[in-house]
C-alpha cells in the first residue's frame, strides 16, 4: 500500500516553507492556476491538501465539490500578504453543520 502525502498550493511566497515539511508544494502564479493542478490534488494521490486563502477564493467552487468526499481533506490557510479570518470562517461553518448551532466563545473563555 503507498503513503498518502499532504500537497499545499497557493503562490510561491505562500508555499516556500511547505517544501521542508515533506509536503508536496504547487507553487502557482495566480491563485486561478490551481484549477488546472484540481483533478491532480484530488484524484487520491493526497489524503490532504492545503490551500492558501487566494487560492481558495479562486477555486471555491472546485473545493465545494470536494468537501463531502473522504480523500482528499482540503484546508485553507492564510496566504502571504493575506489578512487572514477565511480558515477560522470554515472552521466555524464546520461547527455549525455538525452540531446544528453556533456555538459562542466569549473572549474571556479563549
Amino acid at each position: 500500500m503507498s503513503r498518502m502525502k499532504v500537497a499545499v498550493a497557493g503562490t510561491r511566497a505562500s508555499v516556500a516553507g511547505f517544501r521542508a515539511l515533506g509536503f508536496e508544494v504547487f507553487s502557482v502564479f495566480d491563485p486561478a492556476d490551481v484549477r488546472e493542478l484540481w483533478p491532480r490534488l484530488t484524484g487520491g494521490e493526497f489524503a490532504v491538501v492545503f490551500v492558501t486563502e487566494p487560492v481558495y477564493m479562486a477555486i471555491g467552487d472546485l473545493v465545494a465539490e470536494a468537501v463531502d468526499k473522504p480523500v482528499p481533506a482540503v484546508t485553507v490557510i492564510p496566504g502571504a500578504g493575506s489578512p487572514g479570518g477565511m480558515g477560522q470562517q470554515k472552521i466555524d461553518l464546520a461547527i455549525e453543520r455538525a452540531l446544528g448551532t453556533t456555538v459562542l466563545i466569549r473572549e474571556e473563555d479563549a
